[in-house]
C-alpha cells in the first residue's frame, strides 16, 4: 500500500499483490515505491508514473514474476477520481447518497507483464460527492474460504455493503462478516477504505528545500511549443514547475502554481486542440463518456500545437512570474462558463473559477485561445 500527495493537493494511492509470497513476493516491492514516491512528487500523472512501474518491472522480475495494482489519482479540489486497474478484484466507490455500489474494474494486466510498447495505461474518471468513499481490497478478501471449501465471494461482500448503517465501521462489518463466514484466508487480507472530504480539511506537508534561495534566477524568459506527436505521449507539467522551483519567491506558491498550470495546460489540450465539449461532463454517465472520447481524439491526433511562455521579472517589492498559453483550437465563450449554474461548473466549468482565484491576475483573449496569468511575490527580508 502506497500513498502520497502530488504538489497539486492530488492524492496517489496504490494497493498492490506481487505474485508469490515472502521475500520472493518483496523483491518488487522497493523499485516499485522508488518510482510511485519519485513520480508523485514531481508532479506526474498516472498514465507517466504507470508507464514507469511498468517497464520498471518488467526489466527487473523474473518472468514467472509480477504485480495486481490498482492506482487511483483522487482530486479533492475538483471531486474526481482516476483510477487504473490491472488484475486487482473489483474495488467499489460507495455513494454517499446510498445506492449501488460502482464497481472499480480490472481492465488491464498487472504490472510487469507486458513490454513498455504494448502496456495500456488508459484510465478511467468517475465525479466524486463529498462523504463518499472508496473501498479497495486484495483478493485475499473475496477468496477465503469456510469449512465446505466455499469462497466469501463478490456477492457476500456486497451484502455487507448494503446492511452497513455506519461507514466509519465498514472495516469491523467485513472482518466480523468473515469471522461468522468461519473462513480461512488463502491469501493476506488487505482493505482500503478512503473518504472524500473537503480539499481544506487535508494538509499535505510543506516541500522542503536543501538550498537557500539566494542563486535563485531573477530576470528569464522561456518559450515552448508542443505539437501533436508530444501532446500524445508527454507531460511538460512536471519539468516546467521543476525550473520554476528554482525561483525562490515562488516556493511558497508551488501548489497553487502546479494547479494553475494544470489548468490552463488541460483547458488547452482538451477545448482547445482536442475541441472537447466539457458540458458533456454534467453527470456520471457524461463524465466516462467524455474522458473515453478524450483518449479517443489524442491517440487520432495528427496537427495541433499549444505554446506556453513563461517570464520572470524583478519588481523593487518582489517579482512577477507571467504565464502565457496559446492553443491551436476553436476557443470559447468564457462568460458563457462562468455563468453557468454552480451545480454545472462543480461538474464541467470550475477550472476557470479556479485559475482566478488561485492567480493574482488571469485574462483570456483571441476567443478563449490565448490566456495571461500572473504569479507574484515579495522580497526576502
Amino acid at each position: 500500500l502506497l500513498a502520497a500527495f502530488t504538489p497539486t493537493g492530488e492524492m496517489h494511492v496504490l494497493l498492490g499483490d506481487f505474485t508469490g509470497h515472502g521475500l520472493p513476493a518483496a523483491v518488487g516491492a522497493m523499485p516499485l515505491a522508488e518510482v510511485f514516491y519519485g513520480m508523485t512528487a514531481k508532479g506526474y500523472g498516472l498514465a507517466e508514473t504507470l508507464r514507469e512501474m511498468n517497464a520498471k518491472l518488467k526489466r527487473i522480475l523474473p518472468v514467472d514474476m509480477f504485480c495486481c495494482a490498482m492506482m487511483l489519482n483522487l482530486s479533492f479540489e475538483r471531486r474526481l477520481v482516476e483510477v487504473w486497474n490491472g488484475g486487482m478484484p473489483d474495488g467499489y466507490l460507495l455513494p454517499a447518497a446510498g445506492g449501488e455500489p460502482l464497481p472499480l474494474v480490472s481492465r488491464h494486466l498487472p504490472l510487469g507483464v507486458l513490454a513498455p510498447e504494448r502496456f495500456d495505461e488508459h484510465t478511467e474518471v468517475l465525479p466524486l460527492a463529498l462523504g463518499d468513499r472508496l473501498f479497495l481490497l486484495s483478493d485475499g478478501v473475496v477468496d477465503t474460504c469456510n469449512e465446505d471449501e466455499q469462497l466469501f465471494g463478490v456477492e457476500r461482500l456486497k451484502l455487507v455493503f448494503a446492511r452497513n448503517r455506519l461507514p466509519e465501521r465498514l472495516f469491523e462489518d467485513v472482518l466480523q462478516a468473515l469471522e461468522d463466514f468461519r473462513g480461512q484466508s488463502r491469501d493476506d487480507v488487505s482493505m482500503l477504505d478512503i473518504l472524500v472530504v473537503a480539499p481544506q480539511v487535508l494538509a499535505p506537508a510543506p516541500m522542503i528545500y536543501s538550498d537557500s534561495g539566494q542563486s535563485s534566477p531573477l530576470d528569464w524568459s522561456m518559450s515552448f511549443e508542443f505539437r501533436a506527436q508530444t501532446l500524445k505521449r508527454f507531460n511538460p507539467l512536471p519539468y516546467l514547475v521543476q525550473v520554476l522551483q528554482e525561483v525562490h519567491g515562488l516556493r511558497a506558491q508551488s501548489g497553487a502554481l502546479h494547479t494553475v498550470l494544470n489548468e490552463l495546460y488541460s483547458n488547452a489540450l482538451e477545448h482547445g486542440v482536442l475541441g472537447l465539449d466539457s458540458g458533456l461532463k454534467r453527470d456520471a454517465q457524461g463524465f466516462a463518456a467524455y474522458y473515453q472520447e478524450r483518449n479517443q481524439r489524442l491517440q487520432a491526433l495528427q496537427a495541433g500545437y499549444i505554446r506556453l511562455h513563461l517570464h520572470v521579472e524583478p519588481l523593487p517589492e518582489g517579482g512577477r512570474l507571467v504565464i502565457e498559453i496559446e492553443d491551436s483550437g476553436r476557443g470559447f465563450d468564457l462568460g458563457k462558463v462562468l455563468a453557468r449554474p454552480l451545480l454545472e461548473q462543480r461538474l464541467c466549468g470550475r477550472g476557470l473559477s479556479l485559475i482566478r482565484r488561485l492567480s493574482r491576475h488571469a485574462e483570456w483573449a483571441d476567443e478563449g485561445r490565448r490566456a495571461r496569468v500572473e504569479f507574484a511575490w515579495e522580497a526576502l527580508a
